[in-house]
């Protein structure tokens, strides 16, 4: 799969992810462990932080955009 942006809103986890330093907690071998699972299955993507903010506004968006879709087509 190509071009995947994920986001998460738990900034320690995406910086965690993100980082070239070695991270010796439990926490930290569960990141190095999905690291080649990531970058195997997802190339040209990225991991990034979106803050909680702007997920609600993104997701408001989106159930305000399917409560006033319309199934007719216009030609």
């Amino acid at each position: 799969m190509d071009g995947v942006n994920s986001m998460g809103d738990l900034q320690t986890t995406v910086d965690t992810f993100n980082s070239v330093r070695t991270n010796v907690t439990e926490f930290g071998h569960i990141i190095t462990a999905c690291w080649p699972l990531f970058s195997s299955h997802f190339s040209n993507s990225r991991v990034e932080f979106t803050r909680r903010q702007t997920n609600m506004v993104a997701h408001s968006l989106a159930r305000e955009a399917t409560s006033i879709g319309s199934p007719i087509i216009y030609l």
